[in-house]
């Protein structure tokens, strides 16, 4: 089966191990949807990435995938960066922590985070998670086409 459109997502993880996985799991998912995974090592890089992207020098991710414990700028700080701006505040963010705290929880989806997904422990339980949010995310909700410069979703 042919591809038929890609999805960009910005992947903010400063776990190298964790990132692999992930990486990994959206590369061997179908052939119907090709994932272009733009990644962020920390919080101060996803907000430069987001940034110089908003302002025309490259395509908006159509998701972002945000570790709440970041170095340097947090992902609850990411979090609320995104959903002030105008033009960024429309891209779904799935904060993805190993963080199971209530307070996290209720803080992220304070700051409008659209979910909060715990890390699990294994590679067949990630890939279940992102089989998930391509079922969810892209074959039953939809994104919105202003955030799509480019492609052929």
């Amino acid at each position: 089966m042919a591809l038929h459109r890609s999805i960009r997502v910005l992947v903010v993880e400063d776990s190298p191990a964790y990132l692999y996985l992930i990486e990994r799991a959206f590369s061997q998912r179908g052939q119907e949807i090709r994932w272009e995974v733009t990644v962020a090592a920390d919080g101060q890089e996803a907000v430069q990435i987001l940034f110089a992207e908003e302002a025309g020098k490259s395509p908006l991710p159509d998701m972002i995938l945000l570790d709440w414990n970041l170095p340097k700028i947090s992902g609850s700080e990411v979090l609320r960066k995104v959903k002030q701006h105008e033009h960024l505040r429309k891209i779904p963010i799935l904060v993805f922590s190993s963080s199971q705290a209530d307070e996290d929880i209720h803080s992220a989806y304070g700051d409008y985070a659209n979910g909060f997904i715990t890390k699990p422990d294994d590679s067949s339980k990630l890939a279940s998670i992102v089989e998930t949010i391509e079922q969810f995310w892209i074959s039953v909700a939809r994104i919105p086409k202003v955030l799509r410069q480019t492609g052929s979703c």
